[in-house]
């Protein structure tokens, strides 16, 4: 099958966040796959009439970057990629263009169809290469402690939220936790240096949790909020350090709640601090889910089967 993928940047293969240059990757083993930023984008309609493509797929996010694909979404009708919840123009309109909506979390297909009955939305994985830690990698494969009196580091992923992360980590300082934070760094620093990944995204509108599903790749114990695009992750509340909801599934990460998210998260902070066991625990278990739910395979698993569709979708019209 071609594609013609348009999207903001160029994909780039060795950024751990760029979930969809992974897929692409996966998927260019069996199919020809032609990306359209705005760079080249005019040369689409040249290129499509000499050799159509079969489908057209439009990465669409909130942002000024991805203004340029809306005239070809709505005249494409191929497969929309849809990032988060809030667009620029109309997402009714876009839910309508589109043969196939694929959204990365379930809460978000409900939410779509709900308010949109007629369109076609489908989840596929977020898929994410994994990148090997070197910062105290042996600590926590072994679960043996750090060098004495060695701070443990929290990198926060994405970027934001730092006046909530320094606060909550003074609060874990005052009673005696030796840790540091680790934000005016790249993502992939972060994830090789860090020992737990703090990814507090808020307000969430759909938007994938790929900087979340980077940490458990590299094997990092993650601290996320509990909130629906989460609920279905086998999560420690750090509150009581037991298991949220009813699931015998090994916990894969510290879920804390929004509404006491700064004590939440100084708890979470001060306890992995002192037990680098549960760190190295955690960690596995978030490797290994990841190794078993979203690795670059799983979306493109996902994605054949979308493809599939749509295609039958556009040749029935």
């Amino acid at each position: 099958m071609t594609l013609a993928w348009f999207r903001a940047d160029t994909p780039q293969p060795t950024h751990p966040l760029d979930d969809t240059a992974a897929l692409i990757a996966e998927l260019g083993s069996t199919h020809d796959i032609e990306v359209f930023t705005a760079a080249n984008a005019h040369d689409f309609v040249a290129k499509d009439s000499r050799a159509p493509h079969d489908l057209s797929v439009y990465e669409l996010d909130n942002t000024p970057a991805h203004a340029f694909i809306w005239p070809y979404l709505l005249r494409g009708r191929g497969v929309l990629l849809l990032r988060t919840l809030t667009v620029h123009d109309s997402l009714a309109a876009a839910l309508l263009a589109a043969r196939v909506t694929v959204v990365a979390d379930p809460s978000t297909t409900e939410a779509l169809q709900l308010e949109h009955p007629g369109a076609r939305v489908r989840v596929a994985a977020i898929g994410v290469r994994q990148v090997q830690q070197v910062h105290h990698q042996v600590q926590q494969v072994h679960g043996v402690p750090k060098v004495q009196g060695s701070p443990v580091t929290f990198g926060a992923l994405p970027g934001d939220r730092l006046d909530v992360i320094r606060r909550a980590l003074a609060r874990a300082r005052a009673v005696g936790a030796a840790a540091e934070l680790m934000a005016d760094a790249s993502a992939e620093h972060i994830l090789r240096e860090a020992d737990v990944i703090v990814s507090l995204r808020w307000p969430w509108f759909g938007e994938p949790q790929t900087p979340a599903l980077a940490a458990m790749a590299a094997g990092i114990p993650v601290i996320v909020l509990e909130m629906t695009a989460t609920a279905d992750w086998p999560a420690l509340d750090p509150q009581t350090w037991r298991p949220r909801g009813r699931t015998e599934d090994t916990p894969i990460a510290v879920s804390i709640d929004p509404l006491d998210e700064e004590h939440s998260l100084a708890l979470a902070i001060r306890r992995l601090c002192t037990d680098a066991t549960l760190r190295a625990r955690l960690g596995r278990s978030a490797h290994d889910w990841w190794k078993t739910h979203a690795t670059p395979r799983h979306a493109a698993e996902d994605w054949e089967r979308i493809l599939a569709e749509a295609t039958k979708i556009t040749k029935a019209v």
